[in-house]
């Protein structure tokens, strides 16, 4: 597959299983949690030929957002797992130091970011443990529209497509004294059309009701890709954050 790259990363994945808010594995258990990623920004893009080197925190990007929506979904029939995701960003960003180019620009782009995956939990070495494997498939569309004080404007649609590993530790805590809260960190790394695709999502859940439970957690994701075949689209991003997210388990 050919690699092309263009445009500014505005958001990257939340995995999608559930990890294990409870210890019994039989039957159906479902997840649907809308969540919001408070995070910053850096790294640097070239779309065209022009390099674009950038560094945003949260505050920075809030006011850049005009409009974002992010859900996942998971499922689990007794130690099966299967999820899906859908992260949509829609950033307007001005102000940015362009190499070679004192005037600066701005820069827009609407991403789409989709995932599905599927995988087994295995039991840990301890009472209430697991480990959930998945391997998924993970795309993301960017429409960019790249203005260059003087020079014009540079537009490009893009896919990237990656091959995803998961591994999903779920470890209670303090079991004896707080019924419900669990450490559910993220460990993913994957290659595809990127050279290497990675995240890094410690996390806690805290399951409020029966039908109700919270997360929150510092996540990190990155893509970094170089162009062989087209030397004038490159892509290295890293986007870093707090989680907080309230779904409804069943």
């Amino acid at each position: 597959m050919k690699m092309r790259m263009a445009g500014l990363i505005g958001a990257a994945l939340l995995v999608m299983a559930q990890a294990g808010s409870a210890q019994d594995t039989e039957g159906w258990k479902f997840e649907v949690t809308p969540y919001a990623w408070l995070a910053g920004l850096e790294g640097d893009v070239t779309v065209g030929g022009h390099k674009v080197e950038f560094e945003k925190e949260f505050t920075d990007l809030f006011d850049a957002v005009d409009m974002a929506a992010s859900v996942r979904l998971g499922a689990e029939y007794n130690r099966f797992m299967v999820g899906a995701m859908m992260d949509y960003f829609s950033l307007s960003t001005d102000n940015m130091d362009v190499e070679d180019q004192p005037a600066g620009g701005s820069l827009d782009t609407k991403t789409l970011l989709t995932e599905g995956a599927v995988g087994y939990r295995v039991d840990g070495w301890s009472k209430g443990q697991s480990f959930g494997l998945m391997v998924g498939v993970r795309n993301l569309h960017i429409e960019s529209d790249l203005t260059l004080n003087g020079h014009g404007e540079v537009s490009k649609d893009n896919d990237v497509t990656d091959g995803m590993f998961y591994l999903l530790p779920s470890l209670p805590v303090f079991p004896s004294k707080i019924d419900g809260l669990r450490f559910n960190p993220v460990l993913g790394i994957g290659a595809g059309d990127s050279d290497l695709v990675y995240e890094m999502f410690p996390q806690f859940q805290y399951q409020i009701s029966e039908n109700m439970a919270a997360r929150f957690g510092y996540r990190t994701v990155g893509w970094n890709f170089k162009g062989e075949q087209d030397e004038d689209n490159e892509l290295n991003v890293r986007m870093a954050g707090l989680v907080l997210g309230l779904g409804l388990t069943f």
